[in-house]
């Protein structure tokens, strides 16, 4: 009798904090910092658990499931047993797990402690037979009759360490890394074989060995609870951000409502309101969605999701992680006042081929994966809606009707090489494409505007190519990545078109170099351009803070020609820990802006500090202070749109918090924050003088703002069976238009956003989520009476004050439930996603009959219920 090997298992995503010996993060992406596990803890030394007396003569097996505790430098610091099996097993499970040591764990390539769970398994075993003189008992020099590989049930993952007994023979042997095992000299006949791994259902099998022949047998063991992403221990990083809220992709796949959409997942965190209709606008900390900034791996992306928030334009299954700052970011940002989304994508798996497969009742996907050589591999994903379709079921009634229904698609393609020459080297080629149609032809004229007649037709869409280098050493890491593409916005209403084709290029170099063990030095060097023929007979969309009013009366502005806007910056900043637990990051942005019509180039500097102490192991406090600069968006400073002489929008930013982790899988933070906003972009009817003679200076610098408020997470991070959080931010966001002028609410403003999610993985594949939110609803300008144009045949709206109202409030919940089917080589997960379970549709906005004599709420989605299954081996 002996215990079986006891092996480690890695699905626990908790850890302690890693430090890099800078005293922020070793950042092996320059910049855009990871906190993954760049390496596991690997055993060294292990003791065997004396089998339980009392076990034994009752001949009892058991389990006893332990949270490990891991420092440093690889010694046991604690053992904590989180599933019993009584009878003596705890208590030598313990004792000897204790003696247990580790080569220590890396996260970002740095020693850091971590926390494991740990399964200790023990099976009873006959006393094998004496050996004979006759040599029944096998010997060493026996050849191999009996082999095989362990593999996961589904998908197909080698089980390194599980351990393969032949129980009536004591015989057993544990699995490599490629989960092979082999047996050498077994007797012939019929024999149990029992496959035993932490975490997985014990695998019991009979063999029948023959003379002069090799059995060979491949087990696929069932994980206990399934999940289809495989999830890692991951510390969390020393973070340099004030606020920055890391998401993993197997936290998030299957949030309610999101279809499965990672990116979506974004709306539920602190700090962001409720957009407009579910849709994809990112309102964080009360800006305009053009002043945050959406990354894939450093560099913008120019539109985030297919037809203002369907789905994402990235498959989520090529996504690592995302990284949300809603503000006081670093200094390796720039160009925008409002917050930050960072999308990393991840490398191509390099074991075998994987393919995965979705299909729901809007679109469907597929991502390939893999190999092409020992140091390339390849990713290529794709998606196409078939909305249009479905629509085309339904009969047409009295409103608009579909020329080209919605239709949507996407692609991504990526190539990763590290040359085995070059072993600090990596070189990645990444390209993207995405396309929005969607047409409407209209059977009368607009009631309220004449001029919405004949139809809609608009066409979105962008193409990028991304080469990085990327080299990693001891001290000094570089990354540098060029971008180029295009990206078309094309609409038509009736007679008024806009066109804008535009070549864009960038070009991003961040290096990191750690002069000691208390500094670390960052910086780069960031250049965008973007070469646009615009092409416009159009009038003048109502600008924020402005109710919409019937375009007939405005005038139609015409354009026709190239515009060019250049944003060159560079960016330095320290990581320094003078004292233990404290982290100070000093930086400085300077930024530029070159536009076509410009006068002469514009220049903003925009210092930044961040610090953080830790308190205590558990208690972190936090603060930042900021400037940062948007520049005009690309009509703002136009001669034919706008004002080409406009300066940067400028935002000084404050915030100060608290994190508490109490466990390694909770997390609670708390932020205040304060924005004050000036040199916003307000509409002008003053005439300037330009080229010798008076025109109109359509916009000018003349607003200001102020955001203040409060931000609450509470976090689970995903274990084996849960997840979830709470959000909650309460805020105001306020502008006033002009000197003397009264503050009035933001279009966007939410004194209140909540949001609840929590998921459940049960037993035999299922999984239960749940979603709960409430926001305030937005700021409304109501109209209060009206005025005939006899000119033009309409009335004109008379309105109150500029967002003196407010729309009802929103509360909505959303359920979903996976089935996961697992077979031997593949798994197929089948899902209800039901939004808006209790049917409550959100009020969106007010309509007016043609005179403004008579007014009803208009109102969202009702409740939708989305189908899908996605296959992946």
């Amino acid at each position: 009798m002996k215990t079986l090997f006891a092996v480690l298992c890695f699905f626990v995503a908790t850890g302690a904090l890693a430090q890099a010996p800078d005293g922020g993060v070793a950042d092996p992406d320059a910049g855009v910092p990871t906190g993954v596990l760049t390496k596991p803890p690997e055993l060294l030394r292990q003791v065997e658990a004396p089998y339980p007396p009392e076990a034994a003569a009752q001949q009892l097996e058991g389990t006893v499931v332990m949270l490990i505790d891991i420092s440093e430098t690889g010694a046991v610091t604690n053992v904590e047993v989180t599933e019993a099996a009584g009878h003596g097993f705890d208590e030598a499970a313990v004792e000897a797990v204790k003696q247990f040591q580790f080569e220590p764990a890396q996260v970002d390539h740095v020693p850091a402690p971590v926390r494991i769970q740990y399964a200790y398994q023990f099976v009873f075993r006959p006393v094998p037979p004496e050996p004979s003189e006759d040599g029944g008992v096998a010997t060493p020099e026996a050849p191999v009759n009996f082999s095989g590989r362990a593999l996961e049930r589904g998908s197909r993952k080698p089980l390194a360490g599980a351990e393969v007994v032949i129980p009536d023979l004591g015989l057993s042997t544990v699995a490599d890394e490629d989960g092979r095992f082999s047996f050498r000299g077994v007797p012939l006949g019929t024999h149990e074989v029992l496959v035993v791994l932490g975490g997985y259902d014990r695998f019991r099998t009979k063999e029948t060995l023959s003379e002069g022949l090799e059995t060979r047998a491949t087990y696929y063991v069932q994980k206990r609870i399934f999940s289809a992403f495989e999830t890692v221990v991951r510390s969390e990083r020393e973070r340099k951000e004030v606020t920055s809220t890391t998401l993993q992709v197997a936290e998030v796949q299957r949030v309610p409502g999101t279809q499965g959409d990672t990116l979506k997942v974004v709306q539920n965190l602190p700090g962001v309101a409720r957009p407009a209709f579910n849709g994809g606008q990112l309102v964080i900390r009360g800006t305009s969605p053009q002043e945050s900034g959406v990354f894939l791996d450093g560099q913008r992306i120019p539109l985030l999701f297919h037809f203002g928030g369907l789905t994402s334009v990235y498959n989520s299954e090529l996504l690592d992680a995302l990284d949300y700052l809603p503000g006081n970011f670093s200094s390796y940002y720039g160009d925008i006042t409002g917050g930050v989304i960072n999308v990393r994508s991840r490398e191509p798996k390099m074991d075998r081929l994987h393919a995965t497969a979705g299909v729901s009742l809007i679109e469907s996907n597929a991502v390939i994966e893999g190999p092409i050589t020992d140091t390339l591999g390849f990713a290529i994903g794709g998606r196409r809606s078939y909305v249009d379709l479905v629509l085309g079921l339904v009969p047409e009634g009295d409103g608009p009707s579909l020329q080209v229904a919605p239709r949507y698609y996407d692609a991504q393609l990526k190539l990763v090489w590290k040359p085995k020459a070059l072993p600090r080297h990596t070189f990645s080629l990444q390209g993207l494409t995405s396309r929005d149609r969607l047409g409407l032809v209209f059977d009368r004229p607009s009631d309220n505007d004449p001029t919405v007649t004949g139809g809609l037709d608009v066409t979105t869409g962008f193409n990028q190519l991304r080469l990085r280098h990327q080299y990693r050493a001891d001290a000094l890491t570089l990354d540098t990545q060029a971008l180029v593409g295009n990206t078309l916005v094309e609409f038509a209403v009736g007679a008024r078109n806009l066109r804008i084709a535009s070549t864009d290029l960038s070009l991003r170099s961040t290096a990191e170099y750690v002069l000691r063990e208390s500094l670390t030095l960052a910086g780069g060097v960031d250049v965008t351009s973007n070469f646009a023929q615009v092409k416009a007979l159009i009038q003048r969309p109502p600008r924020e803070g402005e109710p919409p009013r019937p375009l007939i009366n405005e005038a139609l502005v015409t354009a026709d020609g190239d515009f060019v806007q250049f944003f060159p910056s560079l960016w330095v900043e320290g990581r320094l820990s003078p004292v233990k637990g404290l982290l100070v990051v000093p930086g400085v942005r300077a930024e530029g802006y070159v536009f076509t019509d410009q006068k002469e180039a514009r220049y903003t500097l925009n210092p930044r500090l961040a610090v953080r102490y830790a308190l205590t192991d558990a208690v972190t406090l936090k603060g930042g202070a900021g400037v940062y600069h948007g520049p005009p968006i690309q009509d703002e400073a136009s001669v034919d749109f706008g004002n080409p002489d406009l300066k940067a929008k400028r935002s000084l930013q404050y915030s100060v918090g608290a994190e508490w982790q109490p466990r390694q899988e909770w997390f609670v933070s708390s932020e205040v924050f304060y924005n004050d906003l000036d040199d916003l972009i307000v509409r002008s009817d003053a005439l300037v003088e330009r080229g010798g003679e008076r025109v109109p200076e359509r916009l000018k610098n003349g607003g200001v703002g102020r955001i203040y408020g409060l931000e609450v997470l509470i976090r689970r991070s995903l274990t084996e069976r849960l997840f979830g959080w709470i959000s909650y931010t309460l805020s105001r966001s306020e502008r006033r238009d002009a000197p003397g002028a009264a503050w009035r609410k933001f279009d966007n403003d939410q004194t209140h956003v909540l949001t609840a999610i929590a998921s459940y993985k049960l037993p035999r594949g299922w999984e239960v989520g749940a979603r709960f939110r409430f926001a305030s609803g937005n700021p409304t300008t109501p109209v209060v009476g009206s005025v005939r144009d006899d000119t033009n045949d309409v009335f004109l709206p008379l309105f109150a004050a500029v967002n003196s109202r407010r729309l009802p409030s929103f509360n909505q919940l959303d359920i979903r439930v996976d089935k996961v089917l697992v077979f031997d080589t593949w798994t197929l997960d089948l899902y209800l996603d039901l939004t808006n379970a209790y049917h409550n549709p959100a009020v969106e906005g007010i309509a007016y009959n043609y005179n403004y004599s008579q007014s009803a709420y208009f109102e969202g989605l009702p409740i939708l219920p989305v189908l899908g299954a996605k296959g992946s081996f």
